[in-house]
């Protein structure tokens, strides 16, 4: 035992040194003062309940100092593959929808030289039913909140198929930006009332969250018509 003490202690020591040399350059911080940007002046903006119409004035926020060979300065470095412009997912939680989404429209065109935009909301909308049915069948046992992870984008797709963005955006009709707060509040608030009162009926609750997220981000259609082509979600799918 108190040979293991002894490697502890010369493990610690051995270490603390190394940190002693570590370059210090990685262990700055400070703060700086930056502008307003895009989530303040386009995202927040965009949103009927902000009323705000002055710029948002600047803040100071505290940064690591990173050396300067640490940032890339030219993407002249990188091979650049085919991708869709950058899409903004509002104030959401949804990135992992946009970024899974981004990955295989490009992998569509690796495959299949097609460009095509797709839905991320359709995923987002039947990835909320999926998280709600699963709340039900595991008794509330489970946390319902706003995200996901990319994977579950493939296994949306597995089950659900996919859509066009210029089909099914999860805009309501004026909105341009997309706010889903309220709509998570609400369902949050329904599903711990159901848990609170052990009403785990599955078709009722799966009715429930659907209206709720209708309302928000409307319903995706059953079929629909793209590029003079009559599809399912499914069928759209295989298409490429």
């Amino acid at each position: 035992m108190k040979k293991i003490f002894c490697l502890f202690l010369l493990i610690g020591a051995c270490f603390t040194t190394i940190l002693a040399q570590t370059d210090t350059a990685f262990n700055k911080g400070v703060f700086k003062e930056y502008p307003s940007g895009y989530y303040q002046n386009t995202i927040l903006k965009g949103i009927d309940k902000f009323e705000q119409t002055e710029l948002v004035s600047a803040k100071k926020q505290l940064k690591a100092e990173v050396p300067s060979w640490a940032v890339i300065d030219s993407f002249g470095n990188f091979i650049n593959q085919w991708h869709n412009n950058p899409v903004s997912q509002g104030n959401t939680g949804t990135c992992w929808s946009f970024a899974a989404t981004s990955f295989f429209e490009s992998e569509i065109f690796r495959i299949s030289q097609k460009e095509v935009k797709l839905s991320e909301m359709y995923f987002v909308y039947w990835e909320y039913i999926e998280r709600a049915r699963a709340y039900v069948q595991k008794k509330g046992e489970l946390t319902f909140s706003e995200g996901s992870e990319s994977n579950a984008v493939p296994k949306i797709m597995m089950k659900y198929g996919a859509m066009p963005r210029e089909i099914y955006s999860g805009l309501l009709p004026g909105q341009t930006v997309f706010d889903h707060s309220k709509m998570i509040e609400e369902l949050e608030t329904y599903l711990k009332f159901v848990k609170d009162s052990c009403m785990f009926n599955e078709e009722t609750v799966l009715s429930t969250v659907k209206n709720i997220l209708n309302s928000y981000i409307t319903q995706p259609p059953d079929s629909f018509v793209y590029q003079g082509v009559q599809y399912t979600p499914k069928n759209f799918l295989n298409s490429f």
